[in-house]
């Protein structure tokens, strides 16, 4: 991996690795429909994960066959 580091711009580099340690640590991100929420607003993400999930009833009173 250091032989393709060297081939590279080291300025670009540099910048990739900055924006690397400015992210978040893994379990300091928001759960997924908070961020969601945050990006689309309470009826936007129910009507997205609604429509994800489908219709869980009738998942579970089907039987196989």
């Amino acid at each position: 991996m250091s032989a393709a580091l060297h081939s590279h711009d080291p300025k670009r580099i540099d910048l990739l690795l900055a924006h690397c340690a400015e992210l978040p640590k893994v379990g300091a991100r928001k759960p997924v429909f908070e961020r969601l929420r945050d990006k689309l607003g309470v009826p936007l993400t129910r009507l997205l994960l609604f429509a994800l999930s489908g219709n869980q009833r009738s998942r579970s009173t089907r039987r196989p066959g």
